[in-house]
């Protein structure tokens, strides 16, 4: 595809406010930044920084993300970074003081609050991109109660909201009382013409033969997306079949997931826990054969409704599709519906069906990677929904 430009960005300054370390490993988060600044405009990201993750783009300037004032953060060197992140806060409210930028982008509750404080305080645009729902219904804690009131108020301020689809948009809207016009689609997805040709990756990393077929479970590994269960299953595989567990943080001495597949020293399960950018993700990735998309509802904040409609909003699965890599789910009501248009792969409904469902997704392999390439190219690439947004955020500039 044509790479859409636009010179309605040139020289725009854009502030995004993002509240967690993991800009870097979100798809749509690096897409989208790295398109207005193809364009012209000047990206820097209020974000907290976590070594844990991989950095921002170069091209991007990370300012220090707003919080509390505090005075003590738990040691030293801590307390030291905290001052000093908190006097380049000063340079932050006075960049926004002085008019030098055009839009703010809030993502999550956290980051729509905050850009509503500055986008209110200095009649600045501003745009919603939510990944994560928070639902009344789910909230349990007075403070997350208050955080829900002041995110709705956000939302309701800003110019655009930025959604991954039509379920979720659907449950956005009747949540936060927000109009179906003010949104606009963004599958959390990379670009399709950035692809990784041919990668043995992984076969080389871990030394694994041709003859193996290498399933992939990426990004978090916790109870919400069966850690435990997987681990009890891996050992029922038919052979052959290998497991990759890779996870898109560094985790702590102490996760007892990561402990758990160490000291169990599987012959078919191989561990990475290295942080990587974004292309050499979709390296790891191109070398895999099958996806697993396990996400398990839990009764607790986002864990829940977020899980039960993960859509478009799962960034493994988009990078799975782009690369042909046929899936395994469990109990996804958003990928039945998919699957009666694209044979991507199987959607189970228990994990004792996995095994089994393994051989039946490798014995129609060439057919499963055709369909989930082509439900890439034609749902989820970025580059197939940059032109639209990019119409409706110079709007919003307007």
């Amino acid at each position: 595809m044509t790479e859409h430009k636009s010179k309605g960005f040139n020289r725009r300054r854009i502030a995004i406010f993002e509240p967690h370390p993991d800009f870097a490993t979100n798809p749509s988060l690096v897409c989208l930044s790295e398109a207005l600044t193809r364009s012209g405009a000047r990206v820097d990201v209020m974000m907290p920084d976590n070594g844990n993750y991989p950095p921002v783009d170069s091209r991007l300037t990370r300012y220090p993300y707003p919080r509390n004032c505090q005075l003590w953060f738990g040691g030293i060197r801590a307390t030291l970074r905290g001052w000093r992140e908190r006097a380049e806060l000063l340079r932050t409210a006075f960049l926004f003081a002085s008019g030098a930028y055009d839009l703010i982008l809030g993502i999550d509750n956290d980051g729509i609050i905050n850009g509503y404080k500055y986008a209110k305080r200095f009649d600045v645009p501003l745009i919603y991109l939510s990944l994560e729902i928070s639902f009344r219904d789910e909230l349990l804690a007075i403070v997350e109660i208050k955080e829900k009131e002041l995110e709705c108020t956000a939302s309701q301020f800003a110019d655009l909201v930025i959604i991954q689809d039509q379920w979720r948009a659907k449950l956005l809207a009747d949540e936060n009382g927000l109009s179906p016009e003010k949104f606009e689609y963004l599958p959390v997805s990379p670009r399709g013409s950035q692809l990784v040709k041919e990668s043995d990756y992984l076969r080389r990393r871990f030394n694994i033969s041709e003859n193996q077929t290498i399933v992939l479970h990426s990004g978090s590994f916790a109870d919400w997306t069966y850690a435990d269960e997987l681990l009890d299953n891996v050992s029922t595989w038919p052979e052959g079949f290998v497991l990759v567990v890779h996870t898109r943080y560094k985790p702590g001495n102490t996760d007892k997931y990561v402990q758990a597949i160490q000291e169990a020293k599987l012959p078919n399960v191989f561990l990475s826990v290295e942080p990587l950018p974004q292309n050499e993700y979709e390296q790891l990735v191109a070398s895999a054969n099958i996806g697993l998309v396990l996400y398990k509802p839990m009764a607790y904040r986002y864990a829940l409704k977020n899980i039960q409609t993960i859509g478009f909003s799962s960034g493994k699965f988009s990078v799975y599709m782009k690369y042909g890599l046929p899936i395994i789910s469990i109990g996804q009501q958003t990928y039945t519906q998919l699957l009666a248009g694209y044979a991507f792969g199987e959607n189970l409904t228990s994990f004792q069906e996995i095994p089994a469902a393994l051989q039946r997704v490798r014995a129609k392999y060439a057919h499963h990677q055709a369909e989930a390439q082509r439900l890439f190219y034609e749902k989820l690439d970025f580059d197939i929904h940059w032109p639209r947004l990019t119409a409706r955020i110079l709007e919003v500039l307007r």
